[in-house]
């Protein structure tokens, strides 16, 4: 039995599938079975698949009798994996040689942790870098990211307890899109999730991937799943112009891409400061084991999220705006 399967589903894939495959089979940890599921592919990605399953024994092949899409295919390999531990690789991603070494061990030296991820730059369609987010962080802070937006980010990059996804019911065929978001708000539920400060993916950006084809529809579903974790948080649904607010305060102006189209308002900012300071005591209520160092931390991210804000807001047109983001700002240092 592998300690480790790695599951990857393909549809029409072939212009990166190659790359993507050769990054797998190159890895340094060696003990995994790679299970990839063609999804009625057109093109000649099933060929490619085919011709690599006579050359590397640790493939095995699945091929979908109809299109089911990306949720329903990742169940159908989960079912049947072997390992242990799930490695997730989308067909046009490139995991960097050492990435399963590195993740494993985490897995292997401490039982509390259900899932790991790691930092990923994102590349174009020829390779060359766009750039990065950082999003390591302690790992008890990341249910707090996860309540406003999927801070572990992607989903080809994770690496996680198979029984622990089995028993949160695997992914939520309801859902097209953002199933990761989904599975990983459930996870945090049954332990802790990682995030290594090492680069070990690389994510292609393109207009054929599914987020630029679906854009709109995904970040309809990514902001469903916000909603619902911060009313399973306080047990109250926020209307969509809270919720926009809110995600777009935590992760504007870093993440631009997705929503740059967060105006921030005085009116907006005092439901914020409300919000937050409604969430953050619920949140620290709901373990009574909750440290003081964890309570530090999330008071000291809030603080400085309100001055990443202060330099894209124009002094003089802003003027009263900036001064109440900075009031806002040093009431989190005395709470």
């Amino acid at each position: 039995m592998p300690t480790l399967s790695v599951l990857m589903s393909v549809y029409n894939g072939s212009t990166y599938l190659k790359e993507s495959i050769d990054s797998i089979l190159d890895q340094t940890f060696t003990d995994f079975e790679f299970l990839i599921i063609d999804d009625c592919s057109t093109d000649d990605s099933w060929q490619i698949l085919q011709d690599y399953a006579d050359r590397d024994g640790r493939i095995r092949l699945l091929q979908n009798q109809e299109n089911l899409g990306l949720t329903k295919s990742l169940n159908r390999g989960l079912a049947v994996a072997e390992g242990n531990y799930i490695a997730r690789q989308d067909a046009d991603d490139v995991a960097l040689p050492d990435r399963f070494q590195k993740q494993v061990q985490v897995l292997e030296q401490q039982p509390e942790v259900v899932l790991v991820s790691c930092e990923m730059e994102w590349i174009d369609a020829a390779g060359q870098s766009l750039g990065s987010m950082q999003r390591s962080c302690q790992a008890d802070l990341v249910p707090w990211h996860l309540l406003f937006y999927n801070h572990v980010g992607g989903h080809s990059q994770v690496l996680y307890r198979r029984q622990a996804a089995l028993t949160a019911g695997g992914y939520d065929e309801a859902r097209r899109y953002s199933q990761d978001y989904d599975l990983w708000s459930r996870l945090t539920k049954q332990g802790k999730i990682v995030i290594l400060p090492e680069f070990l993916q690389l994510q292609r950006i393109h207009g054929q991937a599914i987020s630029a084809q679906k854009k709109t529809e995904q970040e309809a579903l990514s902001l469903a799943q916000t909603r619902k974790n911060i009313a399973n948080l306080i047990g109250e649904e926020l209307s969509e112009e809270e919720l926009r607010a809110l995600r777009g305060f935590w992760i504007v102006p870093v993440y631009w891409y997705y929503f740059g189209d967060v105006v921030l308002s005085r009116e907006k900012a005092t439901m914020i400061q409300t919000r937050l300071r409604q969430l953050y005591q619920a949140f620290v209520q709901q373990d009574a084991l909750t440290s003081d160092s964890l309570k530090r931390e999330i008071r000291q991210l809030i603080r400085q999220r309100y001055m990443d804000w202060l330099p894209h807001l124009g002094f003089r047109k802003h003027f009263m705006l900036k001064l109440q983001i900075f009031i806002y700002g040093l009431t989190w240092l005395s709470r």
